[in-house]
């Protein structure tokens, strides 16, 4: 073969390669009405909002604000868990329509779903959780050689520490009955179908070209007032660092500012759906523990406690959705006052994961490395709910990829935010939220046959070694938090 032929071969292969792996722009919506794996129908129609402007090479294809309806194609509920052990939901994206009324065809996919517990195949169906895979579980123990004796036990919910007690005390019958009661009244069982409430913030991706509106050349993006030289240089030299009460630097790193009062700073993330964290008190910390074994939301759950300029936050605030590991903060600090107005110094990061330290005795969160991204969501946040003009970037080349080992990513610019009054007019529904399906009895009888399955099915080390195999290369390094 030509040597030249096969240099066209590598280059057209490499070029093949990297536009099929080059990352498409994702389209951020917001969830306008209830979706859930038992209430929902095939047809179901729901709709959702654009929450920031979206635009291809450059021009302007869905304004904020565009609402994007579509269907329920396929909605799977979990029912006593005899035939499945995870609810699944399919949607479909129909067409569009503009702020000013006009309606265009869509084809898009569901990328990504934010802060859920619920994962998106790359097909875009919606995979819930096996909720007898919960924290707890492993104090139940696994098993490593199969005998007859592992269904019977599982059936009655005697393995690990259960099965320990009742072997040693000899309970019988009745002591059976009464760890198994104890067991499902100390330990909450997560709840394993879908609820995707009103508010939950999704990415689509387009699978076709997307029509665009002639009408949406006329639409103009706000644009932000510019900063006086004052505040910007002001800004630019600031410290960026943060610190653990320790005395060792913090991953986290300010990267957002906000020009306002303490009231408009605490409206702007209120009515953008963010919570005030709670102080870290053993109530507080029980109850993160209690989220993370239910597999659910602590909307204000505690932060661990990180100083600025020697100084813990004046505010704290956090978004999640149905999951207290994965959560948006951003701890706040007071920096004094500039041009006649008060001025905020935040250090934002989106927590991804949670484990317990050993060593701390304490629940860590793992955050996103690209803190840009994070940056970006406050700023996209508070001005869908019409709390601030759009965002200044101020440059800090001296701040670029910060953190000890460069743990965090990061250009180093500071997105500044002027609050003003809130003016959020895209509504949300204020219809209430399906009922959970079954009684006490049901999901007690569904608890029972979940564990059971997924006691022979998963929890033995045949089965967790395949996954420690599988995984081993698949995390990214991220900072702890």
């Amino acid at each position: 073969m030509p040597r030249t032929l096969v240099v066209w071969i590598l280059v057209a292969s490499a070029h093949i390669a990297s536009s099929a792996t080059a990352p498409q722009p994702a389209i951020e919506v917001r969830l306008r009405t209830h979706l859930t794996s038992y209430a929902s129908r095939p047809g179901s129609p729901f709709e959702c909002v654009v929450i920031r402007p979206f635009d291809v090479n450059g021009q302007l294809v869905l304004p904020q604000g565009t609402i994007i309806h579509g269907t329920v194609r396929r909605a799977t509920r979990v029912g006593l868990g005899l035939i499945r052990d995870r609810a699944s939901l399919e949607l479909s994206f129909q067409d569009y329509q503009t702020p000013d009324g006009h309606r265009l065809a869509l084809n898009a996919r569901l990328a990504s779903i934010d802060n859920a517990r619920e994962q998106v195949t790359s097909k875009g169906r919606i995979k819930g959780v096996v909720g007898a895979g919960n924290p707890n579980q492993f104090i139940f123990g696994v098993w490593a050689r199969p005998s007859l004796g592992i269904f019977y036990r599982s059936l009655i919910g005697l393995t690990g520490a259960s099965n320990q007690l009742w072997a040693k005390f000899e309970l019988g019958p009745l002591g059976a009955v009464a760890l198994l009661g104890l067991r499902c009244a100390i330990f909450t069982f997560p709840e394993p179908e879908i609820h995707l409430p009103p508010g939950t913030d999704m990415k689509l991706i387009a699978t076709t070209p997307i029509p665009r509106d002639p009408s949406v050349a006329r639409v103009s993006t706000p644009a932000a007032d510019e900063l006086s030289d004052a505040i910007s240089g002001w800004i630019e030299k600031e410290p960026y660092a943060t610190e653990k009460p320790s005395g060792r630097a913090a991953d986290d790193i300010v990267n957002v500012a906000f020009l306002g009062s303490r009231e408009e700073l605490q409206e702007a993330f209120s009515v953008a759906g963010w919570s005030i964290a709670d102080p870290e008190t053993m109530r507080n910390v029980s109850r993160v523990y209690s989220a993370f074994n239910a597999m659910r939301d602590y909307a204000g759950a505690p932060v661990s406690s990180l100083l600025y300029d020697g100084a813990q936050p004046d505010l704290v605030f956090e978004k999640s959705l149905d999951t207290i590991s994965k959560r948006h903060h951003v701890r706040i600090w007071r920096a004094g006052v500039l041009d006649g107005q008060d001025i905020w110094l935040g250090a934002a990061t989106h927590d991804t994961g949670i484990s317990f330290n050993l060593h701390t005795v304490k629940f860590t969160h793992k955050i996103d490395r690209s803190v840009d991204v994070e940056r970006a969501k406050i700023a996209t946040d508070l001005t869908f709910a019409g709390c601030a003009q759009p965002a200044n970037l101020v440059e800090r080349s001296a701040a670029a990829s910060a953190g000890p080992d460069d743990a965090i990513v990061t250009d180093g610019a500071v997105a500044v935010l002027q609050l003003q009054p809130c003016a959020h007019s895209i509504a949300l529904s204020d219809s209430p939220a399906p009922k959970p399906p079954g009684n006490r009895v049901s999901r007690l009888t569904r608890r029972i046959v979940l564990e059971a399955r997924d006691y022979i099915l998963r929890e033995n080390l045949y089965y967790w070694s395949y996954q420690a195999f599988r995984h081993r290369h698949a995390d990214q390094p991220a900072a702890s938090n």
